[in-house]
């Protein structure tokens, strides 16, 4: 449980300083550019990096949270079977795209693990590596939420499905 809460935080954390990182970065870029007329040549690269992180990282805490999977706008309308079964469809789903982001995304760094930003001594391997993080992040939290729906012994519960 340590373990489990620690890594939580981490992921939270992470995403935290990212949003704080890119919020000061782009002021100190629109202050630049338009009032002391001298733009940062890096700011962009950098940006656009953390944005990534934020992205990705995010997906995996909205899994967490069954935050933006949710489709119940449309299936609440639907007969309780059919509910029943997007809600076991849902995570099987997910769990593909999240299969998909691991394996892509590591072919992705693999490609990549050589290039260097133009405007930072830094790898393009920081650019890539969130997807396919935040693929295993997605599986982790996704087990998380199934062994917790088996205990609880219900298919609707623990924030699960529509």
């Amino acid at each position: 449980m340590v373990v489990k809460k620690a890594f939580d935080n981490c992921i939270e954390v992470t995403c935290a300083f990212a949003v704080v990182a890119l919020t000061i970065i782009v002021f100190v870029q629109v202050f630049n550019r338009f009032v002391l007329k001298t733009p940062l040549a890096w700011s962009e690269d950098l940006a656009m990096l953390l944005f990534q992180w934020i992205v990705f990282l995010g997906a995996a805490l909205g899994v967490k949270r069954m935050r933006h999977f949710g489709i119940e706008l449309v299936v609440r309308h639907f007969p309780e079977r059919v509910r029943h079964a997007v809600g076991l469809v849902t995570p099987v789903v997910m769990a593909i795209v999240a299969f998909v982001m691991i394996i892509q995304g590591w072919a992705i760094l693999g490609i990549n693990r050589t290039r260097i930003y133009a405007t930072m001594d830094l790898s393009y391997t920081w650019a890539f590596l969130p997807v396919p993080l935040s693929g295993v992040v997605i599986l982790l939290y996704l087990i998380q939420l199934e062994i917790r729906r088996w205990r609880q012994g219900s298919d609707t519960e623990g924030g699960h499905g529509p």
